[in-house]
């Protein structure tokens, strides 16, 4: 639980900051859930696409730091935590306070609160709860903290909204710790405490060794992503073994909105929606034509208010047939790259025009969109199905 900051850092997260991991826990208030999770995000099945996020995800996969394992959401989470550090110009150390803090707050995980801690009023509560309704990936109930390092938003970290946003919540962590004196050399546990205010202050010592192993091991990436936040994240994940001429299902998920008329526009493809940074293949061997972002910006989230498929990736796969990836949150290729069928280029997201985290996917032949449907069916692939392959 952590005391109150006096200032937090200005936004300026990149794309593939966004990597805050898929949900695995059930919300407990259902109907609050109902009105405030977007569409697509309701239509995803937590059951069948989990292990599609917690096998690999941004932050690469699992990994055995200092002695304790951490799967692929820790690891995700603890690089966007480093990144965020080089993204601020900050030495590794502040990257080092910040991961022993996080798990010594939540096992580095994403935790909403369902606003049951008796020290809420109702409408504390109420407010509270709505972190249900973001990504997470377990449920706290200490007062009305949240995130990986459990910010308070009665205490003035920020809205919920904004705590429950990975790149926020390590902002906010740094621009307390900056303004320590002397944190770049007093003990870590003390410049842990300073920022936290916790009643178990001493505790973020005993996390020291792995926060100084796992810095040591995302640094690179963090600082090269620092020079270069417009290239493409690292295709750490691996691809899928497929034939060579196969198709496959691009993602894990189900599809909540098909081709056709939609709001007196066609919407050109199908979405398949699942957990944020649910990885996503190349539907078949082809030639990468688009790695970009097509959208005002994709460091963020988009809405319907904001045009383009956000962070897109166009394959050719020859004989006039292209498929569209669109609404990543990162993309792991670039333009002009060969990939083969169930190549890994990129994560399920919601930026560009898009209310919820999906994969929007085309098939296009002759430059003209088709159902993806029917047109992968004659190629012997079901996108009803959960699972890619």
């Amino acid at each position: 639980m952590s005391g109150t900051p006096e200032s937090v850092a200005h936004q300026h997260a990149r794309a593939w900051l966004w990597k805050t991991a898929g949900p695995i826990a059930l919300p407990v208030l259902a109907a609050l859930t109902l009105l405030l999770l977007p569409l697509a995000v309701l239509a995803a099945p937590e059951a069948r696409t989990a292990a599609a996020s917690s096998g690999c995800s941004t932050g690469g996969t699992g990994a055995t730091v200092a002695g304790i394992e951490l799967d692929a959401v820790q690891m995700g989470h603890a690089q966007t935590i480093v990144t965020v550090a080089a993204a601020l110009g900050l030495e590794h150390y502040a990257a080092t306070v910040a991961l022993a803090t996080a798990y010594q707050e939540s096992r580095i995980r994403m935790l909403a609160n369902d606003g049951s801690s008796p020290e809420l009023t109702a409408e504390q509560a109420a407010v509270t709860a709505t972190s249900l309704t973001y990504p997470h990936d377990g449920l706290g109930t200490d007062h009305d903290s949240v995130n990986t390092f459990q910010q308070r938003w009665i205490a003035g970290w920020g809205t919920v909204a904004q705590l429950m946003d990975p790149v926020y919540a390590a902002q906010a962590f740094y621009a307390r710790l900056v303004e320590v004196p002397a944190w770049q050399t007093i003990p870590l546990t003390q410049a842990a405490q300073a920022v936290q205010i916790s009643a178990a202050g001493g505790a973020y010592a005993h996390w020291e060794p792995l926060a100084r192993e796992l810095t040591a091991m995302l640094w690179p990436a963090a600082h090269a992503t620092a020079a270069d936040p417009a290239a493409a994240a690292a295709g750490v994940c691996p691809g899928l073994p497929v034939p060579a001429g196969s198709w496959i299902r691009p993602t894990a998920g189900e599809v909540t909105s098909g081709y056709g008329s939609r709001w007196g526009t066609l919407h050109a493809g199908v979405d398949i929606a699942g957990p944020r940074d649910t990885l996503v293949y190349a539907a078949a061997d082809g030639t990468v034509l688009t790695a970009a972002c097509t959208s005002a910006y994709c460091d963020r989230d988009g809405s319907l208010s904001v045009a383009g498929y956000g962070n897109l990736v166009e394959l050719d796969h020859g004989g006039g047939v292209t498929t569209r990836y669109g609404h990543l949150s990162a993309y792991t290729v670039t333009a002009g790259q060969h990939v083969n069928a169930g190549t890994l280029i990129g994560f399920q997201g919601s930026t560009g025009n898009s209310t919820g985290v999906h994969l929007h996917f085309e098939v296009r032949v002759d430059r003209s969109p088709v159902d993806p449907v029917p047109w992968l069916a004659d190629h012997g692939v079901d996108l009803h199905a959960a699972t890619p392959g």
